[in-house]
């Protein structure tokens, strides 16, 4: 019975080892994956981060935009309006 244990076993260690090779193979390429993937998502986080401050001045700007005085000055400065009762002094020295 000696000798038939031997016949089963010879058999099991090289595909012990093909199976350690294998995984060993396998953790190498999906850990340079996942490292690769971990620094896209660090970029695509700091685009992320830079959008939302970007977003953030373009908001502070419309509602700095949008406030009457900014309408007022707007329509004074580039369109020539006044409003009611007011005189319009117009220097002739320029």
């Amino acid at each position: 019975m000696a000798g038939r244990k031997k016949k089963r076993v010879w058999w099991m260690m090289p595909l012990l080892a093909f199976m350690l090779l294998y995984g060993a193979i396998t953790y190498t390429s999906q850990s340079e994956e996942l490292y690769l993937l971990n620094l896209k998502i660090k970029e695509l986080e700091q685009k992320i981060e830079k959008e939302m401050e970007i977003k953030k001045d373009l908001l502070k700007q419309k509602e700095e935009i949008s406030s009457e005085e900014s309408i007022e000055k707007l329509a004074r400065e580039k369109l020539g309006m006044v409003k009611d009762g007011e005189k319009i002094f117009i220097d002739i020295n320029k």
